[in-house]
């Protein structure tokens, strides 16, 4: 399918969109309640990859999409409070992995329910094919961003660069 399959008004509409829901969420995320007094929504992340399994701090971060200093200092943050706990890679006994504690496990379990609350009743209008058919699209999309970040940014316009003229001094 060509590139320009999307009509620029829909193009338009699904970008404002995003940003609008990205800056609602963005304020709701700063005036939620926390459920623990020292984990703020931006360490959810972490929580969240981390249920998969346990992981190096600079793996974690790239599955993340952060940095690697960023992450450290969550990590270090999360570790403090019981949440998470450093243990030897299995791998590499050198090195550390980063893993749930059950405290943490258990924070997460309760962040998840209550998200999926959250959703539930936010959606509960819906019904189940839209609320399904919402899911595969955000899923695609998701995916589409993962790849569009493997890739770099299609030129805005068919001109060429112009080649910069030798200078001599």
């Amino acid at each position: 399918m060509s590139p320009h399959h999307l009509d620029r008004e829909t193009a338009e509409r699904v970008s404002f969109g995003l940003i609008r829901l990205m800056k609602l969420m963005q304020a709701m995320r700063q005036h939620a309640p926390r459920i623990h007094p020292a984990v703020d929504a931006t360490a959810y992340p972490i929580l969240f990859n981390l249920a998969a399994e346990p992981r190096r701090v600079s793996v974690l971060a790239d599955c993340i999409h952060s940095d690697v200093s960023t992450v450290s200092r969550q990590v270090s943050t999360l570790v403090g409070h019981g949440l998470l706990e450093k243990v030897s890679d299995p791998d590499d006994g050198r090195a550390q992995v980063v893993r749930l504690s059950t405290e943490g496990q258990t924070l997460l379990a309760t962040i998840a329910q209550q998200r999926t609350e959250w959703f539930r009743t936010l959606m509960g209008d819906w019904t189940a094919q839209e609320a399904s058919d919402f899911a595969d699209h955000l899923e695609r999309f998701g995916t589409a961003l993962e790849t569009s970040r493997e890739q770099p940014f299609a030129r805005r316009s068919a001109e060429p660069t112009p080649t910069p003229t030798p200078t001599t001094h």
